[in-house]
């Protein structure tokens, strides 16, 4: 579902498809990944050409178990789309 991932710093985006191979985007899917980090308590954003790229902008002042808590409701989000 990964199908590129990029970034400079703290600014890092997840680009959702539904094919690596055509790279197809998959809106949707990023959709349902901000619906479920956001039960989580925890906001990420959407951007891309097709709006489907994950976008996460940790602040300056992130610690690790902020980084810790992105990673952990990502990882949740992502389990729930393969359920």
């Amino acid at each position: 579902m990964i199908g590129d991932v990029r970034g400079m710093g703290l600014m890092q985006g997840l680009e959702l498809v539904k094919d690596r191979e055509t790279k197809e985007p998959a809106p949707q899917a990023v959709a349902r990944v901000m619906e479920e980090t956001k039960r989580q308590k925890v906001l990420i954003g959407k951007g891309g050409l097709y709006g489907n790229v994950i976008r996460t902008g940790m602040m300056l002042n992130s610690t690790t178990d902020h980084v810790d808590e992105l990673i952990r409701a990502l990882d949740a989000s992502f389990a729930a789309l393969g359920a």
